[in-house]
């Protein structure tokens, strides 16, 4: 096989890689092999049908399998023959078959560009206690019969920490809001039977404020004074009547902290044993949280000694990752204007990025040193469980689409990332905080 490496910039490379056709035909022979071995093909035995059938019925697949085997070979013999090249990412290779039949494949490959790493190990992190205190496990307890609460219904007025049953319809200048905005507007055109908290209605707060004392059979005008982010910009900040005809008004009524209380859940426990697992599950939420917060800390401390300077591009190209996961945090926590200057967000988000690049390289770079890799059992569990949140039944099929989309070394590098992380916050020097 012949490679050939190129330096283009302090974090990249180019590769050049031809595997002659006497290599190329071995490996599909191997390929070819195992699907006449496993192939069922109507009127011939399990590995009785014929070579060229197997070939021609499954040339698609076999492509597939022989193009991934190729580019894993030559990525292999490229990492062996040059030990110093510390490969990040491979890149989307572009492989070419020739008519001689051999294989040539050219790739830009990210590397870790060269910088002096600092000390790692016994890096110094803060964490609160793990213990648990009785205090916290009565909130807990309590908590759960909270949920556990039902809402019956009374005969009188309402009050906070009631639930009060409505029909209500709305208008905004004196028409109908879905008229007035010349469109539907959902939940604001009316709900029949709709049930409103007046103890944590923060969605239009003046609703849960202004049914306050009404009683079953009342009906009752409020006005609410929408935000100017509303969602819906027809209606924001403008005044939106509620005419709400009062249904029910019904009382939260939260069960006694008893063992009967948690039979279903916890059949036959006695309440000190069931004050024994609450207290081991906070205990093993704590330590989580813990775990989170040393791995925070210990890639804050590492990037505030890194400053080695990164490619522009690749900055540029991460930059915009950093955006869309701001763009969805803002939008998540309700802030509709954060994508409204794209470029003061971007120039914002530009630290941020250069931050976690370089600690990105270091901690690979650690894993390089600590000769920490992702098994090969690791790799099919990340990939069982992606394909199971994908609803992806066949895992060969997804295993393709992963080669073909090339995130297979991203996974890689994901699992390693995750190990490094773990080792780091094994050897971390823990001060427990009161």
């Amino acid at each position: 096989m012949d490679i050939t490496i190129d330096k283009i910039s302090d974090c990249q490379v180019s590769l050049s890689a031809t595997v002659p056709a006497s290599d190329v035909a071995s490996v599909k022979d191997g390929i070819l092999a195992n699907y006449v071995k496993n192939a069922r093909v109507p009127g011939f035995r399990p590995g009785k049908a014929p070579k060229s059938m197997i070939a021609k019925r499954y040339a698609t697949e076999v492509t597939e399998e022989l193009e991934y085997q190729l580019k894993s070979k030559i990525q292999d013999s490229c990492l062996d023959e040059n030990p110093d090249l510390k490969v990040l990412d491979f890149g989307t290779p572009e492989g070419t078959m020739a008519e001689d039949g051999s294989y040539s494949v050219k790739a830009t490959l990210t590397i870790v560009p060269d910088f002096e790493l600092p000390e790692y190990m016994g890096i110094e992190v803060t964490v609160p206690s793990t213990e648990v205190s009785d205090a916290e496990i009565d909130e807990t307890l309590q908590k759960f019969a909270e949920n556990s609460a039902k809402h019956e219904v009374v005969e009188r007025a309402s009050a906070k920490g009631d639930i009060v049953v409505v029909d209500f319809k709305t208008t905004c200048e004196g028409k109908p809001t879905a008229e007035y905005c010349g469109k539907s507007v959902g939940f604001l055109e009316g709900r029949e039977d709709y049930w409103v908290s007046l103890e944590d209605d923060r969605f239009i707060p003046e609703l849960a404020d202004g049914l306050v004392g009404v009683s079953a059979g009342e009906t009752k005008d409020i006005v609410a004074s929408l935000k100017e982010d509303f969602p819906i910009s027809d209606l924001a900040g403008k005044d939106v009547t509620f005419t709400c005809v009062v249904k029910a008004v019904r009382e939260k009524q939260v069960p006694a902290v008893t063992e009967e209380l948690f039979a279903s859940a916890l059949p036959g426990k006695s309440m000190e044993e069931i004050r024994d697992i609450v207290r081991e599950n906070l205990k093993g939420n704590k330590e989580r949280s813990n775990n989170e917060a040393k791995a925070d800390q210990i890639s804050e401390k590492l990037a505030d000694q890194l400053t080695f300077a990164l490619p522009a591009d690749l900055v540029e190209r991460e930059n915009e990752n950093t955006v869309q996961r701001k763009i969805y945090a803002a939008i998540q926590s309700g802030d509709y204007e954060a994508a409204k200057d794209m470029d003061a967000l971007r120039e914002s988000a530009k630290a941020e990025t250069e931050r976690n690049l370089r600690v990105y390289f270091a901690l690979q770079e650690i894993a390089r040193r600590e000769m920490i890799t992702a098994s090969d059992a690791e790799m099919l569990d990340a990939i069982s469980n992606m394909a199971q949140q994908a609803r992806e039944k066949n895992l060969k099929t997804f295993v393709r689409k992963l080669h073909r989309e090339n995130r297979m070394t991203g996974i890689r590098l994901s699992i390693v990332t995750s190990k490094v992380i773990d080792l780091l916050a094994r050897n971390a020097k823990v001060t427990v905080s009161e």
